[in-house]
């Protein structure tokens, strides 16, 4: 039996997660002859907000992160396929695979978010992030003309760099190589963050489109004004190419 723990981070969104909760429910029950599955829920607030992957570690340093098989870190604006954790626990893991990136259906865009990013991105392009979000203006025309230009994606699986961070696969391995989550940016980048991880531990990054997940659209970060959005992503931006491209 595969033991399973979700981490997922909630923030004002109350209606969103206890509907992603039972979604949870409702695939644990029918796989519950072959998955254990655990669910740590965070209600960040106003008051007490750390963060999505904050939250995420303070949920991990309090528990044995060793004894589950796939440690799954989450958005709450989420719903899973009803035969999800049958079609996890059924899974067959490579060693080095340390990050599995399933399909995530937003019907918003009409695309699977996955895979996120297929190659690790050039110092320039982070460079050019970076700028644009120095410049609330320019990432505001970006988002009105060529984010909306993406296409949907293969659905072909196999290793990509990095999958989409609202709803992420963590392995046994990489727990036992790269440890818990410790990334200490409020939010933004995560993906980046875990696809760099992987990529020192020599570790593959999966894209598994035979797991699926239903996307219910950016709760929390579409009540962000445009320039709390860019700080924090030059804030992420900065950390990553200080922290794994000074050796480009």
């Amino acid at each position: 039996m595969k033991r399973i723990a979700i981490f997922c981070v909630s923030y004002l969104s109350d209606k969103e997660r206890d509907a992603y909760l039972a979604s949870i429910n409702i695939a644990a029950q029918k796989a519950a002859d072959k998955v254990s599955v655990e669910v740590f829920v965070a209600n960040n607030t106003k008051e007490d907000n750390p963060g999505y992957f904050g939250a995420v570690k303070r949920m991990m340093d309090q528990k044995e992160m060793n004894a589950y098989d796939y440690s799954i870190i989450s958005n709450v604006d989420l719903a899973l396929e009803e035969d999800f954790f049958i079609k996890l626990a059924d899974y067959e893991c490579s060693e080095d695979t340390g990050w599995i990136a399933p399909q995530i259906w937003s019907a918003q865009e009409s695309r699977d978010l996955n895979p996120k990013i297929s190659e690790r991105y050039p110092y320039y392009k982070l460079k050019v992030l970076q700028f644009m979000h120095h410049h609330p203006s320019l990432h505001k025309l970006y988002s009105k003309t060529l984010y909306n230009r993406k296409r949907v994606h293969s659905s072909t699986d196999g290793s990509i760099y990095a999958g989409h961070g609202s709803f992420i696969i963590l392995t046994k391995k990489f727990i036992e190589r790269c440890g818990t989550i410790n990334y200490p940016i409020f939010l933004f980048c995560e993906e980046i963050y875990l696809a760099e991880l992987c990529r020192v531990a020599h570790l593959n990054v999966t894209y598994t489109p035979n797991l699926r997940i239903f996307d219910r659209e950016h709760i929390s970060t579409g009540k962000m004004s445009i320039k709390e959005y860019s700080r924090l992503n030059y804030e992420a931006v900065s950390y990553i190419l200080n922290e794994f491209y000074q050796n480009r």
